[in-house]
């Protein structure tokens, strides 16, 4: 098992990960994430070939091939009440599945189809308990009428993590929660029997090996393998009887690491079937937060061993750290030209490129700042040839100010143009904010107003109040949160009230509000101009709140109304449908006006809108984008290159070094095109005043018979009205 690919893209932690070809040896995935971002990446060349974001976040995606269509469908829950059926390549919603009887989350899913019948069938349960059956035909589309469920049942399972069907036989089902999971009897889902959690663990998820034995893993990162007793089983004659006090499930066999180190946190695991060479595997598969993925044989776990209990360890096992560590020679580090062979190696903890200035940024554990020229660098690590001999290699910057790690950087004036060229701010670990020129690699101001490490910088919205434009805002971990004048190289605002981890922060400028989120839900209105707290809110006004400030910045991006206008409100779209589901006539009304006012005021000229075909602006030929996929990891750093960017910049300076006459041998341009530019070049300063002059006499006789054109018109009608006459 070794990496093949890195997929870059997603903004928030990957929840869900499923196939989305047909074929076995499929070179599509679909992934989705927290924040509702769901993409398409061919696994060939890593690239993300459809995205979209929706406003339901998934928990779990099915793979599952229709009886009446040619790809395989995306079968979706998670925190809404419906199921969502996806189209994996266009990433659009086909059609919903509803619930008629008791609507809420769906928290696990199983999609069969029946030996008996041609149709499909979708067997789901919600986080209250409620079993349901939808049949689909096949023929199912946007336009159809909603689809709600066949049957319906309330059973005592509460927020189950996994559903199951018996593949063998279809005949059971297998229900996982947390500190139990239970078999039931697809018929009519009555318990048949039950397994408890190990000590100290809670199951995870859960799969049928055969009909008579099931595979349950759990937080631990251990997969525990049962054998089903009688009555559980459906080829058995005791099946659907009455429970033996003596027969219940019995434990045969444990994956687990040798080593039983604890995890951090519950590690990521999947049971899987595919074939080599035309027998068929069975596979568990775990990938834990220290970036180790393990893989157990199941097959040859699964045959119970008498009077015994064996331990199965992994069969493989790797991780990125391994494959580093077997490439001879090892990869490169961005910095590896700083390091002598007998300095211990420093980490680096924090990086940003600086596009117009070329320079990489880089932070570092022992709080020092390296400040490199970035194609130098990446042609000294990545290109071999002369230039790694030589002598007079541009020398780097090193900043001194931090006291320990340097945690974050920021470039502002990469964000808007009103900051300053020369300034770059940083974070450490040491409680400071630390602002720096970035040419002269002086310590302009150190700013410690926190009692924390620094975890994030912000640049505050360009229509703020002109005081705050010169502002960064720093978040600490002791939940405290400024703005720090970089012109008056001082703390504008300090807002210290918080008693959670702040985890967003959003911006309400007409109202000069920084509304600050934080991990229990709560949210702190601040005065940005006077650090004044205005109001805390809880609950669903503190969404309401979070909400419209994510509106209003849509709306300023390209909305109807402009950034500036007095009520300072959001979209009346948006307002519209709020009174309509709160059944209020009067914001209704108010928010039609408002829209139609908008229209009214907005003429041709004014802004088009989000739908406005943009100005296509030239790309950067080099981006370097740090990345790490451990809090406790050094960072590490992808190159993207352009390379069709690269192509035209060189081709341009090629052309413009070479002379007509060389242009037009190599065929670039035509003889015609010669003459043509022949004509329109001069050959010296007198030559430009004669041409010049020449023209000057062509436009002055251009006039000249303009205007006796124009009199001889006048003439000839001033007779033909005196002839009329």
């Amino acid at each position: 098992m070794t990496p093949r690919c890195l997929l870059v893209g997603h903004t928030a932690p990957v929840t869900c990960l499923s196939r989305a070809s047909i074929i076995q040896d499929n070179n599509f995935i679909v992934s989705s994430s927290e924040a509702g971002e769901m993409c398409t990446w061919d696994l060939v060349d890593g690239k993300c070939r459809e995205s979209v974001k929706l406003l339901q976040v998934h928990t779990n995606i099915q793979a599952y091939h229709m009886c009446n269509s040619e790809d395989l469908r995306l079968f979706c829950n998670g925190y809404y009440a419906e199921i969502l059926i996806m189209d994996p390549f266009s990433l659009e919603i086909l059609f919903s599945l509803s619930s008629k009887m008791n609507p809420d989350w769906i928290s696990a899913l199983h999609v069969l189809r029946p030996s008996s019948r041609k149709d499909d069938v979708v067997l789901a349960i919600s986080i209250t308990g409620t079993v349901k059956v939808w049949s689909l035909l096949g023929h199912e589309n946007k336009q159809s009428e909603p689809i709600y469920e066949n049957e319906s049942k309330q059973i005592r399972c509460l927020n189950a993590l996994s559903l199951n069907c018996c593949a063998y036989n279809q005949r059971t089902v297998l229900i996982v929660c947390a500190k139990y999971c239970q078999i039931y009897d697809a018929g009519d889902f009555s318990v048949l029997c039950s397994i408890q959690a190990p000590t100290g663990e809670r199951w995870m998820s859960g799969d049928f090996l055969a009909p008579d034995r099931v595979l349950v893993w759990s937080t631990e990162g251990k997969g525990y393998l049962y054998k089903l007793p009688a009555n559980s089983v459906p080829d058995h004659k005791g099946f659907h009887g009455p429970t033996v006090d003596h027969d219940s499930p019995v434990l045969f066999g444990i994956l687990a690491h040798p080593d039983n180190k604890l995890l951090s946190c519950p590690p990521a695991m999947r049971f899987i079937i595919t074939s080599v060479g035309g027998k068929q595997r069975r596979l568990l598969l775990r990938g834990d937060s220290a970036g180790v993925v393990s893989l157990w044989n199941v097959d040859s776990a699964a045959v119970p061993t008498p009077n015994q209990m064996p331990s199965h360890a992994p069969i493989v096992m790797t991780s990125l750290d391994m494959a580093w560590a077997e490439m001879n020679p090892s990869p490169v580090g961005i910095l590896d030209q700083l390091h002598l062979p007998d300095e211990p190696e420093i980490k680096l903890t924090a990086s940003i490129y600086l596009l117009a200035a070329n320079r990489l940024v880089v932070g570092r554990e022992d709080g020092s700042i390296v400040i490199v020229n970035a194609t130098h660098t990446v042609q000294l690590q990545l290109l071999h040839g002369n230039h790694q001999q030589l002598e007079d290699w541009p020398r780097h910057q090193l900043l001194l100010g931090h006291i320990g790690r340097v945690n974050c950087l920021i470039y502002p004036h990469h964000i808007h143009q009103r900051y300053d060229k020369a300034h770059i701010v940083s974070g450490g670990i040491d409680f400071a904010v630390c602002l720096w020129d970035l040419f002269s690699g002086t310590l302009l101001h150190r700013f410690c107003v926190h009692a924390g490490e620094i975890t994030q910088l912000i640049v505050p919205p360009h229509n703020c109040s002109p005081r705050i434009q010169k502002c960064i805002c720093s978040v600490a971990s002791d939940h405290s949160v400024t703005l720090l004048s970089l012109t008056e190289r001082k703390c504008v605002t300090l807002a210290s009230r918080h008693l959670f981890p702040v985890v967003s922060i959003k911006w309400r400028p007409a109202d000069d509000f920084m509304v600050v989120g934080c991990s229990d839900g709560t949210v702190f209105v601040w005065q940005m101009e006077t650090g004044h707290l205005d109001r805390v809110l809880h609950g669903m006004i503190a969404e309401e709140v979070l909400a419209a400030c994510d509106e209003a910045i849509a709306d300023d991006l390209g909305g109807s109304l402009s950034g500036g206008s007095s009520d300072g409100l959001a979209n009346p779209a948006v307002h519209f449908f709020r009174g309509l589901r709160h059944r209020n006539l009067t914001a209704m009304r108010a928010a039609t006006q408002r829209g139609l006012a908008a229209l009214q005021h907005s003429g041709p000229a004014g802004n088009a809108g989000p739908l406005a075909e943009p100005a296509r602006a030239r790309r950067a030929q080099l981006t370097v984008q740090g990345f790490r996929s451990n809090p406790a990891d050094p960072e590490s750093h992808i190159l993207f290159f352009d390379i069709e960017g690269l192509i035209v910049e060189l081709l341009s300076e090629e052309y413009s070094a070479m002379s007509p006459a060389s242009l037009e041998a190599a065929g670039l341009i035509t003889s015609e095109y010669m003459k043509v530019a022949a004509l329109t070049q001069s050959a010296s300063p007198d030559a430009t005043k004669r041409i010049s002059g020449i023209l000057a006499k062509m436009k002055e006789g251009a006039e000249t018979m303009q205007t006796k054109l124009q009199a001889k018109a006048d003439q000839l009608k001033g007779h033909l009205e005196a002839k009329g006459e």
